[in-house]
């Protein structure tokens, strides 16, 4: 099922030394791998750490853009391929 959440409401982890995200939807909370994360959300990822004077990590350096549509910030993330964590599941970046 494809459900939307806007970007301001989607986590960065760091688990394991890989990342993921973790997000509400309902009154529940999901985490996903990275590998299944759109790339819109990447793209609009990057552009924020580069706002804050972040340094972009390497593995994400296909996703800085020069131009990026700012009209929708809705995420479109297909909830099978996430998994349900406890509103308590730990964040580490």
């Amino acid at each position: 099922m494809i459900v939307k959440i806007p970007f301001n409401l989607i986590r960065v982890n760091l688990r394991m030394g890989e990342y993921e995200i973790v997000f509400p939807y309902g009154d529940k909370w999901y985490r996903m791998d990275w590998e299944n994360v759109p790339d819109k959300y990447k793209v609009l990822y990057v552009a924020f750490l580069r706002l804050q004077g972040m340094k972009v990590p390497d593995s994400l350096k296909n996703y800085e853009k020069d131009t990026i549509d700012l009209n929708n910030l809705e995420i479109e993330l297909d909830l099978d391929l996430a998994e349900e964590v406890p509103p308590t599941y730990p964040l580490g970046v």
